[in-house]
């Protein structure tokens, strides 16, 4: 077998937009997961308190987290999309 009748071997790595909406993702999870921690901790609005004593603490723990990192999962990858630069530098009309 040449050269020439190799097949193409397929590229594993990950696009750079994935990869670059894949941190953001990351940075959005442990910012809310950060926020409903302090949050149980200080015991702001009585929150822990409440935790404490409800039967099955379980749900609204799982509740708090999921759309607390959903949410600030979403505001990082839009901040990031937002303040990504139009064109490559270089490549304008003015250059």
């Amino acid at each position: 077998m040449s050269n020439e009748e190799q097949p193409l071997k397929p590229d594993r790595r990950i696009p750079p937009l994935l990869r670059f909406l894949g941190l953001h993702l990351a940075l959005g999870s442990a910012v809310g997961i950060a926020v409903v921690s302090l949050s149980i901790l200080m015991n702001l609005g009585g929150l822990r308190q409440l935790l404490i004593e409800t039967g099955d603490p379980v749900v609204p723990l799982v509740l708090l987290y999921t759309f607390n990192i959903i949410t600030f999962s979403n505001v990082t990858m839009g901040i990031g999309i937002m303040t990504m630069p139009w064109d490559k530098p270089g490549s304008g009309p003015d250059a």
